[in-house]
């Protein structure tokens, strides 16, 4: 069995409902998959887009669950969640109704140290450029982003990066005060 965390992530409705109604109907996809076990849920989230302030708020939520299928079958699975739940993809970091990023995989360095640390090593004008062409596991901006190390902490915080060596409460103390202040939960208890 592998061991996943998952960030589904939203800012624009679908034909599902508002971000909220649409993630929730996408995890409760996730939970009733017969290949999916141990399923757990973070806080949900709410926060300004990383990018633009501008854009509509962001709806984030983790979830951590194991499953036979591997990384790469994973990611067929997700990325057809995100297809069904409306997902558009024309330009990077753009406004979407249904994201979900594979966060991490036990301790897994996926496909390779040197392909995970040439990413992880990014400058910020070439992140904004580039897209991967296969998946990277652990989630290279995973240490820069609370909308992921919030709920990773709520699912797993003693998880250590497998690189850098880090938990994952490390991680989050790390960031700036303004990133974890623009960060607050979301009560979906009526979705």
């Amino acid at each position: 069995m592998n061991n996943y965390i998952v960030v589904l992530g939203s800012n624009l409705p679908s034909e599902f409902g508002n971000s909220a109604e649409t993630l929730k109907k996408c995890v409760d996809e996730i939970k009733h998959n017969a290949g999916i076990e141990s399923l757990m849920e973070s806080n949900w989230y709410i926060s300004s887009s990383f990018l633009d302030k501008r854009e509509p708020k962001y709806i984030n939520v983790g979830v951590r669950f194991s499953t036979d299928l591997n990384p790469r079958e994973l990611i067929k699975f997700t990325s057809g969640l995100e297809n069904k739940y409306g997902r558009k993809r024309n330009k990077r970091w753009e406004s979407r109704t249904c994201d979900i990023d594979i966060l991490l995989c036990d301790q897994q360095i996926l496909p390779s140290r040197d392909h995970f640390v040439k990413w992880l090593k990014l400058d910020f004008s070439d992140q904004i450029k580039l897209v991967p062409n296969e998946l990277i596991i652990p989630h290279p901006r995973l240490q820069e982003r609370t909308f992921f190390l919030k709920p990773l902490n709520d699912l797993l915080p003693h998880w250590i990066h497998p690189f850098l060596k880090l938990k994952a409460k490390e991680m989050l103390d790390s960031l700036p005060l303004n990133e974890i202040e623009n960060i607050r939960v979301l009560n979906v208890k009526n979705i």
